[in-house]
């Protein structure tokens, strides 16, 4: 007798056994050809000994001039006068310096930094150049209307780099100055 055919209904249809085999089969292939994608990626795009890099090299790049924007420096890393010596060493750099202060939204930043900025300060060069001085901050649009600029340090901020780098997005035509 059948537990899963009532006895005498044939209109109840019979419930076949689970071939193994085939189901065997199938996990096998599935598995297969998950390990073949992911050795082929692994072979021609993690560890590719080709240069796809779109980053161009240290001695190639040519930091640009920063704009008269003006940048407000905001200390969020909690270190005494940390504040006051990256805006001298921002002001050694030509930059526009305008307050410097705790951070204002009193936001704990855990991460090395933020440079918040509105609209305005997306059509001029500041923020690439701030970034290629600490390539680890992070960009915040918060919808203010003016170009100025807050460099927000975090808690992980410990000084500017002493040679700038190009900024992280940075594509690698933009590294090296133009010829005429």
């Amino acid at each position: 007798m059948n537990v899963f055919r009532p006895p005498g209904s044939s209109s109840v249809p019979r419930f076949r056994p689970v071939n193994t085999r085939k189901r065997a089969q199938i996990v096998a292939i599935v598995l297969a050809v998950c390990t073949a994608i992911g050795a082929a990626a692994w072979t021609f795009g993690v560890n590719s000994e080709d240069d796809f890099s779109t980053e161009c090299a240290r001695e190639d790049y040519v930091v640009p001039a920063p704009d008269q924007n003006q940048v407000n420096v905001y200390n969020g890393s909690g270190l005494i006068g940390l504040g006051a010596q990256i805006a001298e060493e921002l002001r050694g750099r030509g930059f526009n310096v305008a307050k410097i202060d705790n951070d204002p939204l009193a936001r704990k930043i855990r991460g090395t930094g933020e440079l918040r900025f509105g609209e305005a300060a997306r059509v001029s060069n500041i923020l690439d150049t701030l970034r290629s001085w600490q390539p680890g901050l992070v960009l915040v649009n918060d919808g203010r209307r003016g170009q100025e600029v807050d460099f927000v340090m975090g808690l992980k901020f410990q000084s500017l780099l002493a040679e700038p780098v190009p900024p992280p997005d940075m594509p690698k035509t933009a590294c090296k100055p133009e010829s005429d």
